[in-house]
């Protein structure tokens, strides 16, 4: 009964060895670092370009506001109040045309008196003169003293001079009787109108009354008042052509530079520059928005393929190749079209840029360049 399980444990090792036999080899994986070593030491073939600098043809853009020719706040001339206005918003005038009228009632008096002051001074004159003739031949005869003679010729000069300013002060209230009436200083539109009648209106900083009546533009001319950075101060000069885009309008205005500011505004750092144009029937209003394209001169500009530039917004890179490696390089860049940028910073005419690759690029990569 003992010999059967010795001989039984005896066939157990020949039957697991018979089964060994007979399983399918298993692949073990290589090591994680094995595989990251292969990838490494792979070339990526890839065909770079160099940074070309050329003479870029573009516009120069700018934005502003439209402004009329000269715009004049009208107030009165002659102090008093204003009994008429002649004039509603929206209305075009002429040189000359009425605007308003300050009531005249107290220059008419003035003017009365002061021309009746007048009439006394010229009574006064006549009279002197009287007695200067009647004095002239009894003087050398002693009949009428040396002295008599002197007092009569020094009234004549004083109603003389009296007279003068009579006459000054009629020609004065006259001037304010005609300054009641306020006519438009140019041809224009009235763009506002800051009282209604009944208003008392002062001529000078008295504190009392309001300073304007009426607005009036001159918008058969206007301009565009446009604001540029000053990085572009040196493209600027006066003479230089463009065109307008006018909100609302679908076809652009062509005009040129007629005003360059010598200015530079120290907070926004831009300059201010004007180009007027032609406005008939002030179809284009004051105050409008309005962009410039300015046609400057062309400059140079470093530019790449677009291809060649990763990334998005401010952070922009490009891969150089350096021998058979691979560099990441921030770079600054400025959009030309669709095919191109403007390399703005961070690249050197030297510089091998990588178009293309056939593997994935990171710093660091081994490369095998070609230039394309």
């Amino acid at each position: 009964m003992m010999i059967r399980p010795v001989i039984a444990l005896c066939f157990m090792p020949v039957l697991l060895l018979g089964c060994r036999e007979t399983e399918p080899e298993v692949q073990v994986a290589a090591p994680a670092d094995d595989l990251m070593s292969e990838a490494e030491t792979a070339l990526v073939l890839v065909e770079t370009v160099s940074a070309e600098t050329t003479m870029l043809v573009e516009p120069l853009i700018a934005s502003g506001t439209i402004a009329a020719k000269q715009t004049s706040d009208i107030g009165a001339l002659a102090e008093g109040v204003v009994d008429r206005i002649f004039v509603r918003v929206g209305d075009r005038v002429s040189k000359g045309d009425l605007l308003f009228r300050t009531r005249q009632v107290d220059f008419e008096r003035r003017l009365v008196e002061a021309e009746a002051m007048q009439d006394v001074a010229a009574a006064e004159v006549d009279r002197a003169q009287t007695l200067v003739n009647r004095y002239a031949p009894l003087a050398p005869e002693g009949v009428v003293a040396e002295v008599v003679f002197d007092d009569a010729k020094t009234g004549l000069l004083v109603a003389k001079a009296n007279l003068r300013l009579r006459q000054t002060e009629v020609e004065t209230a006259n001037q304010m009787l005609t300054d009641t009436i306020v006519r438009a200083p140019f041809d224009g539109s009235i763009t506002a109108r800051y009282i209604d009648e009944g208003v008392f209106m002062a001529n000078r900083f008295s504190g009392m009354g309001n300073s304007a009546v009426v607005q009036v533009q001159e918008c058969r001319i206007a301009a565009g008042i446009l604001f540029a950075p000053e990085a572009e101060l040196t493209r600027l000069r006066l003479g230089l052509t463009g065109r307008l885009f006018v909100d609302g309008r679908s076809d652009p205005i062509e005009s040129e530079i007629v005003i360059l500011n010598d200015r530079v505004d120290p907070t926004s750092r831009m300059i201010e520059f004007r180009m007027a144009f032609v406005n008939p029937d002030c179809g284009v209003k004051a105050g409008q928005s309005v962009r410039a394209e300015v046609d400057v001169d062309p400059r140079s500009a470093t530019v790449l393929p677009r291809s060649a530039v990763h990334g998005t917004g401010d952070a922009r890179y490009v891969y150089i190749a350096a021998d058979t490696q691979v560099h990441r390089r921030p770079v600054k860049v400025s959009d030309i079209d669709a095919d191109r940028v403007e390399i703005m910073g961070g690249l050197t005419d030297e510089d091998k840029v990588i178009v293309t690759a056939s593997g994935p690029l990171y710093d660091g990569a081994k490369i095998e360049p070609s230039s394309s």
